[in-house]
């Protein structure tokens, strides 16, 4: 059985994945050269939060929610907050956005999109999405292979890598695929999604990645709170070659998102930069 993420569209993990990523795409922007959006799992585009899946686990009231209904949220955020409120409708929030679809708005018209999307019946929802935008390419393959679409004819490039982390050697898998794309695509930014489920494992990964990573990153933390060892209670976001400026305009939302998406009292997001190592 596939990863289904209708079950848990609009939670604490999307929130904080699309604020930072909506943050990443404005900044792309700030330069008038084109660029190109890859994504590894892209999933179907947009989430019906009214559907029974969403309903039976109600992730999204835990979530993005909670980010609509609260007040004075920081500048770097408006990026993302601005383009779900294309999604609603007099009851609110009709949909949750998937990642391309958030890039697809925020992409102008001499930016690219490029998408990985293996499991045929999720491939063909986000084709009815978005297979229209004649900026958009739709790859049905591993989204592992995306270091063979790399580099980008534009010469700058966005990706995100966020796998379902469904089989066992994920964190194995996910590190090869960076290290494989850095190899084609050095300068290029990377956004690279991790779950906390069991500490432990995480943690390992994160020193091995830092042992062998060349290039200047940010890791960004979001700490729900929750006492959950073996669930999802956190989850972090791995920016590699992060834009100019980025890392002083997204950290006053950091504990704004805490704040709001706390599952517990010892909720709180953080910032580890990594600079190249010597």
């Amino acid at each position: 059985m596939h990863y289904q993420h209708l079950f848990h569209a609009g939670n604490f993990a999307d929130v904080f994945k699309h604020a930072l990523l909506c943050a990443l795409l404005r900044a792309m922007n700030d330069k008038p050269a084109a660029w190109t959006y890859y994504e590894s799992h892209a999933g179907a585009g947009g989430y019906d939060l009214g559907s029974a899946a969403a309903q039976r686990t109600g992730e999204a009231q835990q979530g993005v929610a909670r980010v609509l209904a609260a007040a004075t949220p920081p500048p770097a955020l408006a990026p993302y907050l601005e383009l779900l409120q294309q999604c609603t409708d007099a009851r609110g929030l009709a949909w949750y956005p998937g990642s391309p679809w958030l890039a697809a708005r925020t992409a102008r018209a001499q930016d690219q999109l490029v998408l990985c999307e293996r499991e045929p019946a999720i491939a063909a929802q986000l084709r009815q999405r978005l297979g229209e935008d004649p900026r958009i390419a739709i790859h049905r393959r591993d989204g592992y292979e995306l270091h063979s679409l790399l580099p980008p004819a534009s010469g700058r490039g966005l990706v995100l890598i966020d796998p379902p982390f469904e089989r066992p050697d994920e964190f194995d898998a996910l590190q090869t695929a960076l290290s494989r794309a850095l190899a084609r695509f050095a300068g290029g930014v990377y956004a690279v999604w991790y779950p906390y489920k069991k500490r432990f494992d995480t943690e390992r990964w994160l020193r091995r990645v830092r042992e062998s990573l060349k290039r200047e990153a940010a890791n960004y933390i979001l700490e729900t709170g929750a006492p959950s060892e073996g669930q999802m209670h956190a989850c972090g976001m791995l920016i590699v070659n992060p834009p100019y400026r980025f890392q002083q305009e997204i950290a006053p939302a950091l504990p704004w998102l805490a704040r709001y998406l706390a599952h517990g009292p010892q909720a709180q997001a953080r910032a580890e930069l990594w600079p190249v190592k010597k």
